[in-house]
């Protein structure tokens, strides 16, 4: 046997191997069944025992062809890999040594350094057929699958062409109509990537944007786990970016989303989800603001150091109010609300702290006193007496004792920056107050 036919009988055999690895259709349509990791035990038993043989074989191809030709073996070879790294996902391979997926993803990233684009006609006809709207509820293997290629396949050096887009905005708001929540995060992983790495131009000229971000406002709903809600929310703020016909008064998405993360967070019971969701409204403050990226370096730093915090009020201060001035009240009512979540624990209550105080300083600080007064006694006289109770409760430990007293010197500046000529009558008695319940929190 010849040097050629040797290498094509191990190709034709590594071929028969990767079909056969690939992971099957299911019987029946994902909405009709409920699938556990257990029922994947035999294919996880496959894999562990005939993966390191796949590997070596793939180093033995690549030795002998280097990046010639083979084609369907390329196609194949990049295929399965995606699946095995999808993640997260029900047939993840529980993996106890680590070599297993290490391996692939390493392999991932050295075939697709060189492959793609001789195989990205074939890979987009692949899934195509498996990701119909009509089939692809069976095709578990490939709906993680194309999502981990558009991953490994797109970047910053290398944008999606716009076949690509449109298919994957056909098959991004497929998955989000099933009814397992696992599946709208798989929509909105594959919304991103679009949305990042494709040509700015493509998007707006498809409106794309404009789609991606009606159907993630209605999953904002949905998500339960922090890490969804981050992914849906950072999701519709890449759609912003995109909509360029915005003007500093007419933002009606922004609006939208600040309308929805506030009903959101006072909806919740859990501080965690309070915690990310304040994150997200927070953002939304300086969105749109000439210094963002100084405003986001700041609100980066340790607040509870005086320091740190008198940095970041001055960049905060510096913010165009216009997107809080007509959600400031209920903003403000927001944080009453939630300042009941304060006494759950020391931790909880610093770390909601934190974020209450970034929201705070981006969404209210900046806004003058003359049009923000009318609020503020209702919510210096309870949110301050919630304050003073988280101290008694959890003892006044540090990181607690050092955020109050950081509102409290926010508070006390953003009255004493009006002159008292100007300060209105209804918060004349509070500069005061805030300065004799400070040196008490000091004593």
């Amino acid at each position: 046997m010849t040097s050629d036919d040797s290498t094509e009988a191990l190709v034709a055999h590594m071929c028969e191997l990767v079909q056969f690895y690939m992971l099957p259709e299911l019987k029946e349509d994902l909405d009709n069944i409920q699938l556990e990791a257990s029922q994947f035990e035999s294919y996880h038993s496959l894999l562990t025992q005939d993966l390191p043989k796949l590997y070596d074989f793939v180093q033995e191809f690549l030795q002998k062809t280097g990046d010639a030709g083979h084609e369907e073996l390329k196609v194949k070879l990049l295929l399965l890999i995606c699946e095995l790294t999808a993640s997260p996902t029900v047939y993840q391979l529980k993996d106890d040594s680590g070599n297993l997926l290490k391996n692939a993803n390493d392999l991932a990233k050295k075939l697709s350094a060189n492959w793609w684009e001789s195989t990205d006609a074939q890979i987009l006809r692949y899934y195509e057929k498996k990701l119909h709207r009509d089939c692809w509820k069976k095709q578990l293997g490939a709906v993680h699958g194309f999502s981990r290629y558009l991953e490994l396949r797109y970047g910053n050096k290398s944008r999606m062409p716009t076949q690509m887009l449109a298919f994957s905005l056909s098959v991004g708001l497929n998955v989000r109509e099933c009814y397992d929540s696992i599946y709208k995060q798989l929509g909105v992983k594959i919304f991103s990537v679009m949305l990042k790495y494709s040509d700015p131009k493509d998007i707006q000229e498809l409106n794309v944007h404009s789609v991606i971000y009606d159907h993630a406002l209605k999953d904002a709903y949905n998500m339960e786990s922090t890490e969804a809600i981050e992914s849906v929310w950072n999701c519709m703020y890449l759609c912003l970016d995109h909509f360029v016909d915005l003007d500093s008064f007419t933002w009606n998405q922004c609006d939208d989303m600040l309308e929805r993360l506030i009903q959101n967070v006072t909806m919740s019971s859990n501080p965690k989800i309070s915690i990310c969701l304040l994150q997200a409204i927070t953002r939304l403050g300086y969105y749109f603001t000439i210094n963002r990226r100084s405003v986001e370096a700041a609100l980066a730093t340790d607040i509870s150091q005086p320091d740190k915090l008198a940095a970041c009020r001055e960049e905060c201060l510096a913010l165009n109010a216009s997107t809080s001035f007509r959600w400031a009240k209920a903003i403000l009512q927001m944080l009453v609300l939630e300042s009941d979540k304060l006494l759950q624990g020391a931790e909880v209550c610093a770390e909601l702290l934190e974020q209450m105080l970034r929201c705070y300083l981006v969404c209210i600080l900046p806004i003058p006193l003359q049009a923000l007064h009318s609020h503020l006694p209702e919510f210096y006289g309870k949110f301050v007496a919630v304050l003073m109770e988280c101290l008694v409760t959890h003892k006044r430990v540090p990181p607690v004792l050092n955020l109050v007293l950081r509102f409290t010197e926010i508070f006390s500046f953003q009255l004493e920056n009006c002159s008292i000529q100007k300060i209105p009558s209804d918060l004349a008695e509070f500069p005061e107050a805030l300065t004799i319940i400070h040196c008490k929190i000091l004593e």
